[in-house]
């Protein structure tokens, strides 16, 4: 065997030593990198620590601290949600708990005393009836807040008449309006104006919204709708002058369950977040500017459309 030949073996020898080597090296750090992983499943972390100079392995590794941030942000994201929730949940059973112990109240007042006369009877009902609505108005929000939260409706969006929307949904208020002894102040136009979005959708955020104005502003005596647009959007504003939304509430009032303290006509918080939810499905947004007793103005924005335009 000559020396070139004992170069040779000494040489494919060495390959395999490092060969053998770099097996083991790998799976002795593919078993830490398992390891870690199992703690991390025990006791969650948003990343997972390990250094290696293996090129593989380091894709490897970015790879898997992608997944386990994604999961971090997943599993706050949950907590978050069901802190919201029950924080909801809370303020619906107190919102039904309340019109419900009215209604037997009052039902047992006229079942179980005789002495009630007509009048007082007739009272009674007419406040039970008024209670039953609030609670059947609050059963149908929660109803809605889950249809949008599940993604099981479907909203096709259409090149919408906004001007004539507007004029709609505040005349189908005007009893109640009148009921208050509320003033109308419109600032409507005569002409069309379009905007991109779902019908029956903005007509549920406009309710909520002008159902608002006249719950929330009654105090100021007054409510208001204006219309106006540029190149790129329409803008509703709906307005009053009643107590308004104090400042540290304005950036969070759009929430799931947010809610003001000391309003003696407190809601359950579910009205303006399915406003934001509704807006969102029809490419829109919603923006709130207030000034307690002064002037408190909700602004939906549209995308514009232009009367020759039409749809893709």
């Amino acid at each position: 065997m000559n020396r070139i030949e004992h170069i040779l073996i000494a040489l494919i020898a060495m390959l395999i030593g490092y060969i053998f080597y770099a097996k083991v090296r790998h799976a002795r750090e593919l078993r830490t990198i398992a390891k870690k992983l199992q703690s991390i499943i025990e006791h969650p972390t948003p990343i997972l620590s390990h250094t290696t100079n293996d090129p593989a392995l380091k894709e490897l590794l970015i790879a898997l601290n992608r997944v386990l941030h994604r999961s971090s942000e997943a599993s706050i994201s949950f907590k978050q949600k069901e802190m919201a929730m029950k924080k909801m949940l809370t303020n619906i059973s107190h919102d039904l708990r309340t019109p419900l112990t009215v209604v037997l109240g009052l039902v047992e007042s006229i079942l179980y005393q005789p002495s009630m006369d007509e009048t007082e009877k007739m009272k009674g009902i007419q406040l039970v009836h008024y209670k039953a609505e609030e609670i059947v108005h609050l059963i149908n929000r929660l109803f809605e807040w889950v249809r949008l939260e599940s993604d099981d409706e479907d909203i096709q969006l259409e090149k919408l008449n906004v001007s004539e929307i507007c004029k709609r949904n505040v005349l189908s208020f005007y009893q109640q309006i009148e009921a208050e002894g509320l003033a109308v102040e419109l600032a409507l136009l005569d002409q069309p104006l379009y905007g991109l979005g779902n019908e029956e959708a903005l007509n549920r955020a406009l309710g909520n919204l002008i159902a608002n104005a006249i719950r929330y502003g009654y105090e100021g005596n007054v409510i208001g709708m204006s219309l106006r647009a540029d190149t790129q959007f329409v803008y509703i504003d709906i307005w009053d002058r009643g107590r308004g939304i104090p400042e540290s509430y304005q950036d969070l009032v759009f929430e799931r369950s947010i809610r003001m303290e000391g309003n003696q006509k407190q809601g359950s918080g579910l009205g303006l977040h399915i406003v934001k939810r509704l807006l969102g499905k029809m490419q829109g947004d919603v923006q709130i500017v207030s000034l307690p007793f002064e002037r408190t103005t909700i602004t939906v924005k549209l995308k514009r459309m232009w009367e020759r335009e039409g749809m893709n």
